[in-house]
């Protein structure tokens, strides 16, 4: 404390007086509403991309249960060959 029993202030004591004008309020909260629109778009984009890379491994799974199921098809058939030489050519009809 100084020789007033006041506290002494840093820097003058002008570091935060521009907060209690009006202007210095209406920056203030321009700012806070700038900042809360900036965090809401990066988490909206970061939960798009989260979304792609979901919809992405979706349709991988996807189309890796059809190839089982035609693979399974495949091999439980014995006489899928029978029946495929009647659509597929043979060596010696090339």
């Amino acid at each position: 404390m100084d020789r007033t029993g006041a506290h002494p202030q840093v820097g003058g004591g002008r570091q935060v007086t521009w907060l209690y004008t009006k202007l210095g309020r209406a920056l203030a909260g321009v700012g806070a509403v700038l900042a809360a629109l900036g965090l809401a778009y990066l988490k909206g984009r970061s939960q798009a991309r989260t979304d792609a890379e979901n919809e992405q491994v979706r349709r991988r799974v996807d189309a890796m249960k059809a190839a089982k199921d035609v693979r399974d098809d495949v091999e439980s058939d014995p006489y899928l060959a029978d029946r495929a030489r009647k659509w597929v050519r043979s060596d010696d009809e090339r």
